[in-house]
């Protein structure tokens, strides 16, 4: 992934999104947790930027999401399937969180 593409703001936008569909189901695999690590490390994320994108709510999510480019937009949301698609199983909660945002 280009992780160029994307500013500050909606890298954290895009984690703290990541994080909301791993918890969406109740359960956090290991396949979904090397994926966010994979996403962390692709972005350039560090750990104390991990403190400031759990104090995102999906509302600023949203409002961040919807201000991307159709490149960004679709870039974030093959990362957004890919999350929900890690553990062998789309759930619906997870799915509904990404339709919300596109």
């Amino acid at each position: 992934m280009n992780n160029e593409i994307f500013t500050r703001q909606e890298k954290y936008a895009i984690v703290s999104v990541l994080i909301k569909i791993m918890e969406a189901d109740g359960i956090i695999d290991s396949h979904e947790v090397e994926f966010l690590d994979g996403v962390l490390v692709d972005l350039h994320i560090s750990e104390p930027e991990m403190e400031i994108i759990q104090e995102y709510n999906l509302g600023q999510d949203i409002a961040i999401i919807k201000q991307l480019s159709l490149e960004k937009l679709e870039a974030a949301k093959l990362l957004f399937l890919n999350m929900a698609k890690c553990d062998g199983f789309a759930d619906p909660r997870e799915l509904q969180i990404i339709n919300s945002l596109v």
